[in-house]
């Protein structure tokens, strides 16, 4: 009975779906099905050595709405929704046969503290749970942390988020991928910058990314 009470109190209560606004409990069935999906390889305008990039998405109109509730209104149970973005990015990195470990881009205590959460964990290992329930051997790995607080990216430009961040990680010495291909996952690829850091930092300590995946990529205007 609590699981039929619950969701109705929340409806009561005004609560709206991420995309549309329309009363619903997190997403409604129209929105899901809108932003099913779509994994699309990433341009950007400095190449991350040799590695590609891959979305789950576009991050506009529908998935753009559901991606800011999820990381700017509390919405945490979208979860459900983009980790299946994420895992769609991440397959297409897959090799047959060859593990893979998942590297979160750690988030930054700033956004840790406003969040309450580390957000970008949390939706790697979604992802991985639901990797392994398609029969591929996923791990997630925190292997990056911060040596310095980065300022907020929001309002930067690419030269200036690539100097925000340049030197920001390092990676962990605890640190044990082994056989395991090293896919970098993010949440939203704008610049590019974020993942160049990461890919820099394992690189350095001898983990070389195989590939670079997040749940959505902001379109590139020239």
């Amino acid at each position: 009975m609590r699981e039929l009470i619950v969701p109705a109190a929340d409806l009561l209560l005004g609560a709206r779906c991420a995309g549309c606004g329309r009363p619903a409990l997190g997403l409604c069935r129209a929105c899901g099905a809108a932003i099913r999906p779509r994994p699309v390889v990433v341009t950007l305008g400095h190449p991350i050595a040799d590695l590609v990039p891959v979305a789950g998405g576009m991050n506009t109109g529908i998935l753009r709405r559901v991606l800011i509730g999820w990381k700017e209104q509390g919405m945490t149970g979208l979860s459900r929704v983009l980790d299946h973005h994420l895992a769609a990015a991440v397959v297409v990195h897959a090799r047959p046969g060859r593990p893979v470990v998942l590297v979160p881009v750690p988030t930054s205590r700033r956004s840790r503290r406003a969040r309450g959460a580390d957000l970008v964990d949390e939706l790697a290992r979604a992802a991985a749970r639901l990797l392994r329930r398609a029969g591929a051997d996923v791990v997630v790995e925190q292997a990056l942390t911060h040596v310095r607080e980065p300022a907020d990216q929001a309002g930067l430009g690419a030269d200036a988020r690539a100097a925000n961040l340049a030197g920001a990680l390092r990676a962990r010495r605890t640190m044990r991928s082994g056989a395991r291909d090293i896919v970098v996952v993010d949440d939203i690829v704008t610049t590019g910058a974020t993942l160049r850091e990461a890919v820099r930092a394992l690189s350095e300590a001898g983990h070389r990314p195989v590939g670079l995946a997040a749940v959505a990529t902001t379109p590139r205007h020239s």
